[in-house]
């Protein structure tokens, strides 16, 4: 008898209010215009916080962790308002301001101390990704396809989203608020 339960990919993301997911889009679209389809393209708005495999019972223990660690982060307005052409990494994306970096450092790092185990990966740092692995090439005609750029919204939510295996593309399955309450020393360390 195999015992062995099926896992799955799944992140916990900052989840953006969707006003600022749709202006991710529209910009999005606008790259796509230019240079074509690009890996990335269908991807809603999102800042990676860690990404992990999982069965249904570890899923079941990073929820009730998720949902210990939003019980005493406070929500705070950030705005992404500087854009990010790299051919390094091969990508554009939204930086936060400064005031709204310190805070995302603050809160990604939270969540990947209380979530670390030997199946999670670290996203990198806040950004919002318009478009990854592009050429070199694509990266040249995309700058000057923009101009001033603010997003902005109430950091609030945390989201789970799994990997569909079908579409290539993480989806949501769970939220999470960020509720503010009195800090909770208890340990939520996975393994």
């Amino acid at each position: 008898m195999n015992l062995k339960l099926n896992k799955d990919w799944y992140s916990i993301v900052v989840y953006p209010q969707s006003k600022s997911i749709n202006e991710v889009s529209v910009l999005k679209k606008i790259l796509a215009d230019e240079i074509g389809w690009y890996s990335s393209r269908n991807s809603e708005a999102h800042i990676t916080i860690i990404e992990f495999l999982a069965d249904q019972y570890e899923l079941g223990f990073y929820k009730k962790c998720i949902e210990k660690i939003c019980g005493s982060q406070r929500p705070q307005e950030v705005t992404f308002d500087y854009l990010s052409l790299s051919k390094f990494s091969q990508a554009i994306v939204l930086l936060p301001n400064g005031p709204s970096k310190l805070y995302l450092n603050d809160l990604l790092k939270t969540f990947r101390k209380k979530l670390k185990s030997k199946n999670t990966i670290n996203g990198s740092n806040a950004h919002i990704s318009i478009g990854r692995e592009l050429s070199s090439s694509q990266i040249d005609q995309a700058e000057n396809l923009y101009g001033p750029i603010n997003i902005a919204f109430n950091c609030n939510t945390i989201a789970i989203r799994k990997l569909d295996e079908i579409k290539k593309q993480f989806v949501v399955i769970n939220e999470f608020k960020l509720l503010g309450g009195p800090l909770n020393h208890h340990q939520y360390s996975l393994l």
